[in-house]
């Protein structure tokens, strides 16, 4: 008997069309807020039928919930690709920081998560807002192993400087938001990592 194909066709049209709703679904949650979204602005914007919309996706909070998992996918493939690479401690978190810059200001799924978790509604708040804090532990960890292979210096309170980090990257992440959608946000942190460089590296002055 002739084997069947991995994807059929009628499988591969289905991942497809989850694919162009999660891209059409986080232009609409980019471009307005969640309360002001349809699902008709949806379907429209991704060139999908009202039927298949509600076929994949049957409620407009199960579709912004399908984006913001669907962008921690991809920023935590920044993550992974940057752990498993060379490099000590402070190395790895400068390539995190810039990593998901880069991603923010290219993805439009990232970018449609990044404001849902602004002005989520009450049922995708947990989803919305865990991975602000889970970034602060990663951050932490980064930062941790950075003092034990001596790349970041040991006198810093770790988590204190871990939320320091991330209020510092979210920070440019709202104002680049605010200017141009995100494009500036890579040049941003380029443009700060010298004073976190300072902060991570340079031995307290005694006053």
């Amino acid at each position: 008997m002739p084997r069947s194909p991995r994807n059929p066709p009628q499988q591969q049209r289905s991942i497809a069309t989850r694919e162009a709703l999660l891209v059409g679904a986080a232009t609409v949650f980019a471009r307005m807020s969640y309360a002001e979204a349809r699902l008709k602005d949806i379907s429209e914007e991704s060139g999908i039928s009202d039927g298949s919309l509600y076929f994949h996706f049957g409620t407009k909070s199960e579709i912004a919930a399908a984006v913001l998992n669907e962008q921690q996918v991809r920023m935590s493939a920044v993550l992974t690709q940057v752990l498993t690479g060379p490099g000590d401690g402070l190395s790895k978190l400068r390539g995190v920081i810039a990593g998901l810059a880069e991603v923010i200001s290219i993805d439009i799924i990232v970018q449609g998560g990044i404001k849902l978790a602004i002005q989520p509604a009450s049922e995708l708040a947990s989803i919305a807002h865990d991975p602000y804090l889970e970034w602060v532990r990663i951050a932490r960890t980064l930062i941790v192993h950075g003092v034990e292979d001596g790349s970041i210096r040991a006198d810093l309170d770790v988590d204190t400087t871990a939320e320091f980090l991330n209020a510092v990257f979210v920070g440019e992440q709202v104002l680049s938001g605010f200017a141009d959608s995100w494009a500036s946000l890579p040049e941003r942190v380029a443009r700060i990592e010298p004073f976190l460089l300072a902060t991570l590296t340079e031995a307290r002055r005694d006053t």
